[in-house]
């Protein structure tokens, strides 16, 4: 009786290509997400940044003298006459808070401070912060 000679994959050939494909697709799904991630952290740096110059611009087109009334220290989003979202047109983040702050109140030039924090999609919370000068 002639002998037969089997070609083709065994069920152990195929599980193991398959663990194989598995893993490869598992590492490149984690690359995605990761990706994924670091697109929405650049976006919403983008945002805050955009925000943060917007804040800066107003302060600089203010009046030198009506600086601390319309921008006071330390007043989380500013205050209830001028409050910062009429600045920027609401917040574009979620959870977004903005603050102005000033090195010494009293001296010229006035050192502004804007600080702005946001949460992530991961809920962490993330800040950014800018600074200028003010002159009489």
């Amino acid at each position: 009786m002639p002998s037969r000679s089997c070609s083709g994959t065994t069920l152990v050939e195929v599980l193991v290509a398959l663990l194989v494909f598995s893993v490869a697709l598992g590492g490149i799904l984690s690359c995605l997400v990761n990706i994924m991630e670091t697109i929405d952290l650049a976006h919403d740096q983008s945002q805050a940044t955009s925000d943060l110059r917007s804040m800066l611009e107003r302060v600089r087109a203010t009046p030198f003298d009506d600086i601390l009334t319309r921008f006071p220290h330390g007043t989380v989003n500013g205050p209830a006459l001028y409050p910062y979202t009429d600045i920027l047109g609401n917040y574009a983040l979620d959870q977004e808070s903005v603050v102005v702050t000033y090195a010494n109140a009293t001296t010229d030039p006035l050192e502004i401070h804007v600080g702005l924090s946001w949460q992530d999609k991961r809920r962490r919370t993330r800040t950014a912060s800018m600074a200028t000068y003010r002159t009489r």
